[in-house]
């Protein structure tokens, strides 16, 4: 290897080393900006927290929080599912039935206390711009939809759900009452409505 060869090999491990050393680097900055907005919003409103805000109680600049959000819903939402943790999959049931209920249980769990007005108030801010708004569907909504439009898939392929359903239909109008009770309030979600809600969705869904 000759020295201008040597000198361009160095160079590229050198810079591997830099961006190995500064991934741990980033993702340390990434998680002190989701835990400093959880922090934040466990005694302020999404619509008083603001980009400042989370910076300072993170310890960070601006452009970092720029780095990987375009806006504070988008933090909000991010640092929510990061308290959460990862969702796990639904425990196996015998009929497909049983999974609609477990996952209409897990959905009105998340939704319940603190978590659901945080999801209100973050659904509230994003209505005045398109972007905001679809940035909180795609990241909260649509992969809850998704696992139930799944199991009703498979409910009407198995003949255990009417096979004339719309399946997107079926999936707002059962979806949709669970978001409407919560934006009437948080306490809405109470446990008559969370324990009736699940029979009356298989009602739509059962063959007659």
């Amino acid at each position: 290897m000759n020295a201008q060869n040597l000198k361009y090999h160095e160079a590229a491990i050198d810079e591997e080393q830099t961006k190995k050393r500064g991934r741990p680097r980033s993702q340390t900055s990434k998680n002190a900006i989701l835990d400093a907005t959880n922090r934040l919003l466990l005694h302020s409103s999404v619509q008083d927290l603001s980009i400042e805000g989370i910076a300072k109680k993170a310890g960070v600049g601006k452009t970092t929080i720029y780095r990987w959000w375009p806006h504070k819903v988008a933090i909000v939402l991010d640092a929510l599912s990061h308290q959460l943790g990862k969702t796990p999959p639904l425990p196996t049931t015998s009929t497909k039935s049983d999974a609609v209920v477990k996952q209409l249980e897990r959905f009105m769990r998340l939704l319940k206390g603190k978590n659901g007005k945080i999801l209100i108030e973050a659904m509230a801010e994003a209505q005045s711009d398109k972007d905001t708004l679809v940035t909180f569907y795609e990241s909260f909504m649509l992969q809850h939809e998704q696992v139930l439009a799944d199991l009703i898939e498979d409910g009407k392929a198995s003949g255990e759900f009417r096979p004339d359903i719309e399946t997107a239909l079926a999936v707002d109008m059962i979806y949709g009452s669970i978001v409407y009770r919560l934006m009437s309030g948080a306490e809405t979600l109470d446990n008559q409505f969370t324990s009736k809600l699940p029979g009356e969705a298989l009602h739509i869904l059962q063959k007659n």
